[in-house]
């Protein structure tokens, strides 16, 4: 039995170097040698013990680009062209395991339809499958694992889009916030697109890409009054403050306009707190893209992959602006401290670099 080197979470904050099998590639679908993968909120997540596996323990990591080196007898290479050596990033929902040294997968590609639905264990319908997208030779290997979160907020922004006119607030400037900011402002063309966040680091940024002004939260509370935007896009992680009118969510709610939107993106499984008044007095429509692939299917997920890649190739998502830290998988020591300060840091985007 061939044995790959794998981080393990065994429980909130508790994570190992393992030595696990190799997985078998499938019938159908490839195996993987894994060349790079970004954290993700949702991996801290996890490791903070916000989200919750179905068990330990868990090999977190789905930011993910990785290099083919096992083709499955039956797999589909309709409109693909895939070979071994050729690069590919996925989409999947409760699919992780990036943070080894290989993993398989069940691809679906752009403009192939296909299925294998099961209920997931978080009330939603999941696909074994995962959306997938074949990686140019012009996108190098650390922007590549870029196109993951950009898939997830393209998905977020295309399913729920500002209208023409609408001014925009994005809830929290951390990667996913900045690649939704950019979407609606280059490629939307969004007229009015501000920002809040507590890290003036992160504020910078955001002006520098997309954001018109970007406020901290008391400017936003003391400068902007109630009722001026149309469209709120939450990208804010697991949220706890002493005082509670000061709540980020509250805080946004307030100022948005009788009726407008405001897009959920951000999620946790620790109970988050939305204030049902204001809600209900303002007629605040609260939308997301769901999960559930019985109302998003996974090959529409496939066409989005596709065309979050170009939002990279075209420079509306500026991948080589938002990468900050490079970590080698090698340096597991280096990869728990950056999982231990995540929240605390003023990067943007770190890679995991399983290159040699």
């Amino acid at each position: 039995m061939e044995l790959m080197k794998a981080v393990q979470l065994l429980a909130p904050r508790k994570t190992v170097l393992a030595e696990v099998p190799v997985p078998d590639t499938p019938a159908d679908g490839l195996l993987l040698k894994t060349r790079s993968v970004s954290i993700c909120s949702t991996d801290i997540s996890f490791y903070e013990g916000h989200l919750f596996p179905s068990e330990y323990p868990v090999i977190l990591g789905h930011e993910y680009l990785g290099e083919v080196v096992d083709i499955g007898p039956k797999f589909d290479n309709t409109g693909v062209s895939l070979e071994v050596g050729d690069r590919v990033v996925y989409w999947g929902q409760t699919d992780f395991g990036g943070f080894a040294e290989y993993r398989s997968l069940r691809p679906i590609f752009s403009g192939q339809i296909k299925a294998d639905v099961f209920e997931a264990d978080r009330n939603f319908h999941d696909d074994r499958r995962a959306a997938a997208v074949k990686v140019p030779d012009d996108l190098d290997d650390l922007q590549a694992s870029f196109i993951e979160p950009v898939t997830g907020a393209l998905r977020s922004v295309l399913s729920n889009p500002p209208q023409v006119g609408d001014k925009v607030l994005v809830l929290g400037t951390g990667p996913i916030g900045v690649i939704a900011g950019s979407v609606m402002k280059k490629l939307l063309g969004t007229h009015s697109v501000v920002s809040v966040d507590t890290n003036t680091d992160r504020n910078a940024f955001a002006e520098r890409q997309f954001s018109d002004r970007a406020y901290l939260p008391d400017e936003l509370i003391e400068t902007v009054p109630e009722g001026t935007y149309d469209y709120v896009f939450d990208a804010l992680p697991t949220v706890k403050v002493d005082d509670e009118q000061k709540d980020p969510r509250r805080v946004a709610m307030r100022k948005m306009r009788a009726g407008g939107r405001y897009v959920l993106y951000g999620a946790s499984q620790e109970m988050q707190k939305f204030d049902t008044w204001l809600m209900l007095a303002k007629g605040i429509n609260v939308r997301s893209a769901p999960f559930d692939v019985t109302s998003f299917p996974m090959h529409k997920s496939a066409n989005v992959i596709a065309a979050a890649m170009q939002m990279l190739q075209s420079g509306i998502v500026d991948g080589k602006a938002l990468l900050s830290t490079v970590c080698k998988f090698s340096d597991y020591e280096g990869l728990v401290d950056i999982f231990d300060n995540y929240r605390t840091t003023t990067d943007m985007k770190t890679i995991v670099d399983f290159r040699n």
